[in-house]
């Protein structure tokens, strides 16, 4: 009997010494499709590859207006906004002018994901080159794929080689035809095919991303599906702060959670029709990044909860006139509150508000941090004036 449970003990040790098993190997694709009204998308009716095959939502871009987080809904800030998950108030990048380049404090996914997985392979191929060449020139440098100033037929083509023959564990891509068919034309029947061929493309890459799962069933994908800014009502322009403008969405092969699809309202600055009830395009990134595994950290100052996971503290906002910070959870536990990197407070997630003691007469990064989400928000000094500037487009 000795001898018996002697063998077993020593199979089992043998057993262990094994190679151990993988878990799940996450990878991401981004499609960001150009100056999209979403309201012209979904009448293209319900037999859009996005309908039928993602989950969407509407959101909002452009930050919250007369707020230190406002942006002009223009190219350049969007897709910065979508890559970093913070406001242009942090990133920098606030016009499309070439010149800008992101805050280095306030890294893309590009830079965040090479310092965090130093052998995955990161791609970005865009129609609208300051992505790669401007904004994010230096985050992207160290991407395995940077190609810029593609048609769109030249970007999906080398999206699908990338996922059919590398590792593509983050790939971003940009397609830009429905974007200057509204400059071009405005709403009509160019801007719908734009949108038609946009959709067709968005089918062939879920298509590909579906057989790769099924020659490789270990592999977790997310899919997100994005736009940088909203249009005017002649859907010719955008940079402003009107609704249309403002209006995105993002859609994705995956449920997403409470913020995503159970709007609550900021009753105080609710937006024009409620549009602050929403989703941000901050929270891109950050879903992104939990996907990929990486714990959100606080000292981050991260703008948007991530769609993924815990939400955590949703609708973070400052109330400068009342030196107070608001937040919407249902939580039963406790929510700390973090101000310029020092921890000030711990307070009942389901209070949603706490005042601080110390007022708000000069700029402070407050980090909310519940269930291990970390939620930033920047407030500017109390009764200090938000000039909002004319934006040309």
């Amino acid at each position: 009997m000795r001898l018996s449970a002697l063998l077993l003990l020593t199979l089992a040790l043998l057993a262990g010494c094994g190679p151990a098993q993988k878990g799940p190997e996450p990878k991401t694709l981004i499609v960001g499709i150009e100056g999209v009204q979403f309201e012209q998308y979904e009448a293209l009716g319900d037999a859009t590859h996005l309908k039928q095959r993602l989950y969407y939502a509407y959101t909002y871009t452009g930050g919250i207006t007369g707020k230190p987080s406002e942006q002009p809904t223009l190219s350049g800030p969007g897709w910065v906004t979508l890559l970093t998950g913070v406001w242009s108030n942090k990133h920098g990048v606030d016009s499309n002018a070439e010149s800008l380049r992101v805050d280095p404090a306030f890294p893309s996914l590009f830079k965040r994901l090479r310092e965090a997985l130093p052998t995955a392979y990161l791609a970005s191929v865009v129609h609208g080159s300051p992505i790669n060449s401007a904004f994010l020139l230096e985050d992207a440098h160290g991407n395995d794929v940077r190609e810029s100033g593609l048609s769109d037929e030249q970007v999906t083509l080398r999206a699908l080689q990338i996922l059919g023959s590398t590792p593509a564990d983050f790939t971003f891509i940009e397609l830009g035809e429905p974007d200057e068919a509204g400059h071009a034309a405005g709403f009509g029947e160019r801007y719908q095919q734009a949108l038609r061929n946009a959709d067709n493309r968005l089918g062939r890459l879920l298509d590909k991303v579906d057989e790769r799962r099924r020659n490789h069933p270990q592999e977790d994908w997310l899919v997100i599906v994005s736009t940088d800014h909203g249009r005017d009502y002649r859907g010719k322009g955008h940079g402003g702060v009107t609704e249309q403008e403002k209006t995105t969405f993002i859609a994705s092969n995956k449920p997403m959670n409470e913020e995503l699809t159970e709007p609550i309202l900021p009753e105080e600055n609710p937006g024009p029709n409620n549009l602050y009830c929403l989703a941000a395009q901050t929270s891109v990134a950050p879903t992104v990044l939990r996907h990929m595994g990486q714990a959100l950290q606080a000292q981050w100052l991260l703008d948007g909860p991530p769609l993924l996971g815990e939400a955590g503290a949703r609708k973070a906002r400052a109330d400068e006139a009342n030196a107070r910070l608001r937040w919407h959870s249902s939580a039963k536990g406790y929510l700390t509150i973090l101000k310029n990197g020092h921890v000030v407070a711990q307070v009942a997630a389901a209070a949603g508000q706490w005042t601080d003691p110390d007022g708000m007469d000069t700029v402070n990064d407050y980090v909310l941090v519940l269930d291990g989400t970390p939620v930033a928000v920047r407030n500017r000094p109390a009764g200090q004036p938000y000039n909002i500037e004319e934006v040309a487009y």
